[in-house]
């Protein structure tokens, strides 16, 4: 239900660009090439909206997330190690299961691992890795339903900074063993995009709201990773049932407060998906707080709810089969 009768700020609308950020994005595009910054970049040269972002990090964070945020940076300028020591005679699998049981001691609620694909990198960037090790940290339910808020957007920083951590922290494990590796976590983008690597490493599907869904913690959770060339065994997606369940679903629709959230996939670069309208959610997102109020109200993220879900939609697959 909406509880905002929203009119965007003229002070925001006057940071924005007169290129659609549907555009950058590619919505409605029946052919595909690399996705476009946008949004969250370290280098404010490549994106559009780069002043929106200023305006931002200035004047829409609460005084926590910007506490947080200082944290994290103070943390990466403190961490950045060279690989050491000889590298261990362990085969792929025996990499991956220890990488897993490192970064789940290491912060991390999540992991898995795939190869890169191409496709994911930014255009303009590049990745010189074969592999990522995608994390995952879960967040505080109870904040997160509060959103929009100065909670919610605190937690999400919050969580975002420990997920740079484990990043760091697992990057720096994999170079104690003589292996290079390359971490990264939010709230800035790296050189491509996380979700679709997360989807393919088995963390989850991607939900109407444009978050994605884990089995575990719904979209209560924020992801990083690690890049490197070491050979790794691939994880599989998980199929959680997600599209099925989001059809139908109208929850994260009547929770945005200005009506961003497609009721049906949409074409974005040649491929149907989930998506959100960017010109309709910045603005708003820009001003309160970061928003989030689609993932705070979605039924997946309620704890213990998640998995219950997942397993009700296969028992409903397997009877249609």
């Amino acid at each position: 239900m909406k509880t905002f009768d929203f009119t965007p700020n003229p002070e925001i609308m006057a940071t924005m660009p007169e290129t659609s950020g549907n555009d950058i994005n590619g919505l409605g595009e029946a052919d595909w090439r690399p996705p476009r910054p946008i949004l969250w970049h370290q280098d404010t040269s490549k994106i559009a909206h780069a002043d929106l972002q200023d305006w931002f990090f200035a004047h829409g964070s609460s005084p926590g997330a910007r506490e947080h945020r200082a944290l994290n940076l103070k943390f990466v300028a403190e961490n950045q190690t060279e690989v050491t020591g000889e590298a261990p005679d362990w085969t792929p699998a025996q990499w991956s299961e220890e990488i897993k049981t490192a970064s789940l001691g290491l912060e991390a609620d999540l992991v898995g691992i795939t190869r890169i694909d191409p496709k994911w990198m930014f255009e303009g960037y590049e990745a010189p890795w074969n592999w990522v090790i995608v994390l995952g940290v879960a967040m505080d339910y109870d904040n997160l339903k509060t959103a929009p808020s100065v909670k919610s957007q605190t937690e999400v920083q919050n969580q975002y900074g420990r997920g740079t951590r484990a990043a760091f922290k697992l990057a720096n494990w994999i170079k104690e063993r003589g292996v290079d590796a390359h971490p990264h976590g939010g709230p800035i983008a790296g050189p491509m995009l996380m979700i679709p690597a997360a989807v393919q490493a088995g963390l989850g599907e991607l939900g109407k709201h444009g978050s994605l869904i884990n089995r575990k913690y719904g979209s209560s959770f924020r992801l990083a990773c690690v890049m490197t060339d070491l050979e790794l065994v691939a994880d599989q997606p998980d199929d959680l049932g997600v599209d099925d369940f989001c059809i139908s679903c109208q929850v994260c629709m009547k929770a945005c407060p200005v009506d961003a959230i497609y009721p049906e996939k949409q074409l974005l670069r040649g491929e149907s998906r989930w998506y959100v309208n960017f010109d309709k959610c910045i603005p708003f997102f820009a001003e309160y707080n970061g928003c989030g109020a689609c993932i705070g109200q979605c039924p997946w993220s309620r704890p213990g709810v998640s998995e219950n879900l997942a397993e009700k939609m296969a028992k409903r697959r397997a009877a249609k089969a």
